[in-house]
């Protein structure tokens, strides 16, 4: 007499459980405490998967981070009487400062540093 099995196979057999989103999955890894390894190895997630998705988070972090505007306080300087620029400075980092009259050098430091040029 021979015994014989037979296996059933569900959909699911062999693969590991995904979170309902990479989004549930980071904030449980982020208050975990764990490294990156652990906790893949606790949850079933590859650590390659892990690490994409805080690659990803941290693009898009920094993709909506605002910008934001710092008003100066400037001395005040004489009204101009044509409209064309006296002063143009770009900087290294493509911010655009265009002047109707001339300034005095501390104040436009003043400018530049202040408003994160």
């Amino acid at each position: 007499m021979s015994i014989t099995a037979i296996a059933t196979v569900t959909p699911t057999a062999g693969r590991r459980r995904r979170p309902e989103s990479p989004d549930d999955l980071l904030a449980r890894y982020r208050a975990s405490g764990l490294t990156q390894r652990a906790f893949c190895e606790r949850v079933g997630v590859p650590l390659s998967t892990l690490q994409w998705w805080l690659a990803r988070a941290r693009r898009q972090a920094r993709a909506a981070r605002a910008v934001t505007f710092t008003e100066v306080p400037l001395p005040l300087a004489p009204a101009a009487s044509a409209p064309s620029w006296a002063v143009e400075v770009v900087t290294t980092t493509g911010v655009t400062v265009r002047l109707r009259a001339p300034l005095h050098p501390a104040a436009l430091r003043t400018l530049l540093r202040g408003g994160g040029c």
